[in-house]
């Protein structure tokens, strides 16, 4: 064998080794093994029920004549069986000897040398020679209580060719399953060649970098493949949700922590270098101290966003409640409230039962109410409502809303407010992270985070499916 002849002595190993065409080959071997052995079982039933019935009819045909001969005697037993041979029914298959005690022909269309050695129990076929011709025939043969003995025979030949026949319908419908058993075995194998291809292709191109690659999908399906396709892509674009987030922390730690880190240094450098007291030294020490904590709270911010953001926080989700969980929320802000001047009141027209994780859902509202009382500002009032609602589809929905009445938010900015280190009034104290957080939570949860101006205003509405116990 020579070099150019090995890669194609290869291939059909290679071809086997497809696991899609390994299982399209197991199902066309199974619908043809099923299709012949149904075509075998037809043609031997249809078989044995002819072959049945002729020995049923030479049965009762040797009854009659038998019956005859001992009431009637041997004369009107072969005048009758000269009409039977004459009556113009099956008279060229029907074969019939009688003959006497002593063995010599009385009536019939056989010669007594012709016949071979019979069996006296049942019928069985038997080469015969009728005329000129020899045939094959059914004989059953009958001992009369003179000793003469009675044949009746049938040819064969109609039989043999209804079962040539039904034989040569069933190699045709073999080929026609064979050639099903093909078609299928190459249709299938296309199938999942194809859809196994896309995903294998945009597996190599996403490993190479190329995140926005997607398995080409087709609307016009809805098969299974489809619907893998479609969640195959619905994870990657998870994944590339989950890296673009992770970019942007990057470059967002790079760039709003690099002002605190620098402040931090020159203060201790400060210290390191002009420190004239201890006091001074304890001071500079002291603000050091506080901007690492805020760095900390900051980094821990960041942490629990990735967190909820990925799926790792998540704790098996329970039957909870907007009304209950907005109710202790109230509870804890009431005192700060009232601290900061802002009136804050708590209605709850729903319970708005939910399935999630309860420190999940009330550290998001806890966000939402802390914002909604620093961003409204003193004299403001800030109402905290649970209800339920209906969203786009009709689907019920639990929702709880907080609204102030403060200076609210430009249109302009709504689209942009939950995004990482976004901050309106850089002059209030925080860093930007509060509604990130409750847009990751929510998002964990399967909900959905609003903001809609209130005039005066803000309202914050957090919305969950509605949970039915």
């Amino acid at each position: 064998m020579n070099r150019t002849d090995a890669p194609r002595a290869a291939q059909p190993l290679r071809l086997w080794r497809s696991a899609g065409l390994r299982l399209a080959a197991l199902f066309g071997f199974l619908v043809l093994l099923t299709m012949l052995t149904t075509l075998a079982l037809v043609y031997l039933q249809v078989s044995t029920v002819l072959h049945r019935n002729l020995e049923r009819q030479l049965q009762q045909a040797q009854q009659r004549l038998a019956l005859q001969y001992a009431h009637e005697g041997p004369q009107a037993t072969a005048q009758a069986i000269g009409h039977m041979l004459q009556d113009g029914r099956d008279t060229d298959l029907e074969l019939v000897l009688l003959t006497t005690p002593d063995g010599r022909f009385l009536a019939g269309n056989l010669a007594v040398q012709a016949l071979p050695p019979l069996a006296l129990i049942g019928a069985s076929a038997h080469p015969v020679a009728l005329g000129s011709q020899g045939i094959t025939a059914q004989l059953l043969a009958h001992r009369l209580p003179d000793g003469a003995m009675l044949v009746l025979g049938h040819d064969l030949r109609e039989l043999r060719d209804i079962e040539s026949t039904l034989a040569t319908a069933s190699l045709i419908a073999g080929l026609f399953a064979l050639s099903l058993a093909l078609v299928s075995t190459w249709f299938f194998r296309r199938e999942l060649g194809r859809s196994v291809d896309a995903l294998h292709q945009t597996m190599a191109r996403i490993a190479g970098g190329q995140l926005h690659e997607r398995v080409p999908a087709q609307a016009a399906r809805d098969d299974e493949f489809a619907r893998l396709e479609q969640d195959f892509n619905h994870m990657l674009d998870r994944i590339e949700q989950l890296m673009a987030g992770v970019t942007h922390v990057s470059d967002a730690i790079a760039h709003n922590l690099r002002t605190p880190l620098t402040r931090l240094r020159l203060r201790l450098q400060h210290a390191h270098d002009g420190a004239a007291d201890a006091a001074a030294l304890r001071a500079a020490l002291g603000s050091a101290m506080h901007d690492i904590d805020d760095l900390s709270r900051v980094l821990d911010k960041l942490l629990s966003i990735a967190q909820a953001e990925s799926g790792t926080r998540r704790a098996p989700f329970t039957p909870q409640a907007w009304g209950e969980i907005g109710a202790d929320v109230v509870e804890l802000y009431e005192d700060l409230a009232e601290h900061e001047g802002v009136t804050l009141t708590w209605e709850c027209t729903h319970p708005a039962p939910l399935l999630g994780d309860r420190s999940l859902l009330a550290g998001a509202l806890v966000n939402v109410v802390d914002n909604a009382i620093k961003y409204g500002g003193r004299g403001a009032s800030v109402r905290v409502q649970s209800r339920s609602a209906r969203d786009a589809d009709g689907a019920a929905c639990s929702e709880i809303w907080v609204q102030d009445d403060g200076p609210g938010a430009p249109p302009e900015a709504l689209a942009t407010l939950g995004e990482r280190f976004l901050r309106l009034r850089p002059e209030l104290p925080g860093h930007g992270l509060g509604l990130a957080s409750v847009r990751a939570v929510m998002q964990l949860h399967g909900g959905s985070m609003r903001l809609e101006p209130a005039r005066p205003g803000l309202r914050v509405a957090l919305r969950l499916p509605q949970h039915t116990p």
